[in-house]
């Protein structure tokens, strides 16, 4: 029997077929090299030590590199979840190896942990300058010296233990807060891919550079991120109580875990679940109010009294650097003096976030899930705020990690690498062209951009989403 050439399984189509088929894998060689271009990038990055114009370009190799694997294996998957998680776990490796670079936070951590666990005094009485001769004091960022600790008597107690175990080692403690932050980055990974079993949603947010720089910067947002993420996963459930209690220990170790607390309850109470909703806030409240009992008095003190500063790719920048004429910030001898202006606008910027969370937050709600509510609630923060760094947007982006991240989540990962890369421009600014186009690019037009694009994207999300569907209780 002759072949017809037009036979699908035959002839001329099927001999057509054939080199197709053999040139399949190279889709998927393409995108290994994809990955270890993001990898590289990302590793390079937190091996330098200088603010560069180079860093920033490793941002945006690392990140485009990123972004196209989530987009192709999107449409379609070439690489299997243990290639992504080897890749993933190269960066932390290198992340937790490496002395942090882009922040001395871990070593304000120390110092708090120290005032506890060998001092014996409270982080919110006393400031890492009053104890001079303490070999970690010197450690302390000159601009944190004089502070008394922000953060929540959670974290206060896990970094006394993290201090006492690592003992008068400048290293050993510098391990401990990043495998602590490295650990939890983990558990955050495992969530997702419990919640999602896409390899895109862990490289989308696995691989993004500011992942590996909060865990080589042992920054403890981390682990806001992780009560966020598991908090959403219990309401799912319906474990209401059990989600207030890890809500309010995320609030202990940083009070802002409070915006996710909204959503969440803008959630339950839109879903028809209103009692849940009061339930959710009472239990956290009650497991806030209870960690705060004994410090209640400085805590309340130092948060009313904390710094003023408005950074690089805060929205606010382009005014204040109109008002004060600061270069980003970057040229002021005291950022952290007083300054009616800088108290002004950061009044107006609470204003602004408060009301973006309740507006935002309340539009999404009519979310199937808890993420988008929450995620957005605390996203609300790192887009809006005059004090913003990297390392906040890992409170939202876990949260909205998915096979196919929507329009705000892209925004919300955009603006990380924005917050990034404006963190590495040089300190002191200089008259070079593509400095200057960075600079302008990064810190005056980005921000106010990409606020807009969130509000926007927030907006229509709600309106997609139409009326939320009732949970079971």
């Amino acid at each position: 029997m002759t072949c017809d050439p037009l036979e699908p399984s035959t002839g001329l189509l099927a001999s057509a077929a054939e080199p197709v088929e053999a040139a399949a894998p190279r889709p998927q060689l393409a995108r290994l090299v994809l990955l270890a271009i993001s990898v590289v990038a990302t590793v390079w990055l937190i091996l330098l030590v200088h603010h560069a114009v180079l860093e920033v370009a490793l941002v945006a190799v690392s990140g485009g590199a990123c972004a196209a694997l989530a987009v192709l294996e999107h449409r379609r998957p070439r690489l299997p979840v243990r290639i992504v998680a080897v890749a993933i776990g190269v960066i932390v490796l290198a992340a937790v190896v490496l002395p942090s670079r882009s922040s001395r936070d871990l070593w304000s951590y120390a110092m708090y942990g120290r005032m506890v666990a060998v001092h014996h005094v409270s982080p919110y009485d006393h400031v890492p300058a009053d104890f001079p001769r303490d070999p970690f004091s010197r450690l302390v960022s000159t601009r944190w010296s004089h502070q008394s600790s922000v953060y929540g008597p959670a974290f206060s107690a896990a970094a006394a233990v993290d201090v006492a175990i690592a003992g008068d080692s400048q290293l050993g403690a510098r391990l401990m807060f990043q495998g602590t932050a490295a650990a939890a980055a983990i558990g955050i990974l495992c969530l997702v891919w419990r919640r999602t079993r896409s390899p895109v949603a862990l490289l989308w947010l696995g691989l993004n550079p500011v992942t590996a720089v909060v865990v080589n910067g042992g920054h403890n947002d981390v682990f806001v991120a992780l009560g966020l993420v598991g908090a959403a996963m219990l309401l799912v459930r319906g474990r209401v109580r059990n989600a207030g209690v890890v809500l309010g220990l995320a609030a202990l170790v940083k009070i802002t875990a409070l915006l996710g607390l909204v959503g969440a309850c803008f959630w339950l109470w839109r879903s028809g679940r209103r009692r849940a909703a009061a339930s959710l806030a009472a239990t956290a409240g009650g497991v806030i109010a209870l960690g705060y009992l004994p410090v209640v008095t400085a805590a309340t003190r130092v948060l009313g009294t904390a710094n003023r500063t408005i950074t690089d790719a805060s929205p606010w920048n382009p005014l204040g650097d109109a008002l004060l004429g600061h270069q980003a910030w970057r040229d002021v001898r005291s950022p952290l003096a007083a300054n009616a202006t800088l108290t002004t606008i950061s009044m107006a910027s609470t204003v602004l976030v408060l009301t973006l969370v309740v507006v935002l937050g309340w539009r999404t709600a009519t979310a199937r899930s808890p993420e988008p509510p929450v995620g957005t609630a605390v996203a609300c923060y790192s887009m809006g705020a005059a004090y913003t760094f990297p390392w906040y947007s890992i409170w939202a982006l876990p949260l909205f990690a998915s096979r196919r991240p929507s329009a705000v989540a892209w925004i919300v990962w955009i603006q990380s690498l924005v917050v990034l890369a404006a963190l590495k421009l040089p300190v002191h600014p200089t008259a070079r062209v593509v400095e200057a186009v960075d600079r302008f690019a990064l810190t005056m037009v980005a921000p106010v951009a990409l606020l807009i694009a969130f509000v926007i994207a927030a907006m229509r999300a709600g309106r997609r989403h139409g009326a939320a569907a009732p949970v079971g209780a």
